[in-house]
């Protein structure tokens, strides 16, 4: 199924390709009928109902041919309305993105949708897939350090707080000693974080997020550009 998604894109040369994974297993290619196929991607109603008739449709397809390995703001609105994990050719290579609900506006349920959801899930969109792990509430008084022993076990490396920048996670301890909350540094003193009974987030970077940071940590795979794919999802929100 790869060589088939990548032969399809390569035979669409300038223009985005488009298809369908169906059952995890086959790769249906479609016509793209953008009326701007080198910029944007559109697959018939047609096209939707033979790939309903073939099996559960798992993943959309299309790619970029000149553009960054990351979903568009378009893409990621386009992604919400049809609730599936969306494929993306570019470079040449297959970049998977799993569908998840906005970052921002979420309800908070630990273990679930809770500041490390958030952290993975925006994380994902950069191409930089972080494990999942179970936690229960309130790990920070039963002796364990979570974010501590799992940071640098999963690529990340702390930084000093002057070299602050878009993309580095904040931990800081909310409410305990230990260091039990996670937020995105998004730019212009401002975090994205979810705390618990609240909805997910921009907050400012000062005050009480500011006094109680433990320590900033920063992906070694970091990629400034990609982080364009973190503000698109939350333009979202603004649509």
């Amino acid at each position: 199924m790869k060589t088939e998604i990548l032969n399809h894109a390569k035979k669409c040369g300038e223009n985005e390709c488009c298809g369908f994974v169906i059952d995890n297993k086959i790769y249906m290619p479609c016509n793209n009928i953008s009326p701007t196929p080198t910029e944007t991607f559109e697959i018939s109603p047609e096209d939707w109902i033979t790939a309903e008739q073939q099996g559960a449709i798992t993943a959309v397809v299309h790619s970029h041919p000149d553009g960054l390995p990351i979903l568009s703001e378009a893409d990621q609105i386009f992604q919400q309305q049809t609730a599936l994990d969306w494929w993306l050719v570019c470079n040449n290579k297959i970049h998977k993105f799993r569908y998840i609900k906005p970052l921002l506006g979420r309800e908070f349920e630990h273990g679930k949708t809770d500041c490390l959801t958030m952290v993975r899930d925006a994380y994902m969109l950069v191409g930089i897939d972080l494990p999942d792990y179970e936690r229960e509430d309130d790990w920070w008084h039963n002796g364990q350090n979570l974010y501590l022993d799992l940071l640098p076990k999963n690529g990340f490396e702390q930084v000093e707080p002057e070299s602050l920048q878009e993309g580095d996670i904040i931990i800081v301890c909310l409410g305990s000693s230990t260091p039990n909350h996670a937020a995105i540094y998004i730019g212009n003193q401002q975090i994205l974080h979810h705390c618990p009974n609240r909805l997910s987030k921009r907050d400012a970077y000062g005050g009480f997020w500011l006094d109680y940071t433990h320590s900033i940590w920063r992906h070694k795979k970091w990629q400034k550009s990609a982080f364009m794919a973190i503000l698109n999802n939350m333009a979202i929100d603004l649509i």
